[in-house]
């Protein structure tokens, strides 16, 4: 059997019942050892996860802004 490509997918849980799953898919070239190729992808998914954060929506936004005002205003 002949390798043709490894794929590497991670799962990241986000908090609030989300995730989001990052994966990557890389071709294995004549002459690659499989294990070189699935650490390669792995730390290219790692990589791309330093800036995972859950965006927060306008509502949210919104909300921490009325609290706020409130706490300041003593209301």
């Amino acid at each position: 059997m002949k390798l043709k490509e490894v794929v590497y997918e991670r799962k990241f849980n986000l908090g609030n019942y989300e995730t989001e799953t990052i994966g990557v898919a890389m071709v294995v070239d004549e002459g690659d050892k499989f294990a070189d190729v699935l650490s390669a992808a792995r730390k290219a998914v790692m990589a791309s996860t330093t800036a995972l954060t859950r965006p927060q929506s306008s509502a949210t936004k919104d909300l921490n802004l009325v609290l706020e005002q409130k706490r300041s205003t003593g209301s």
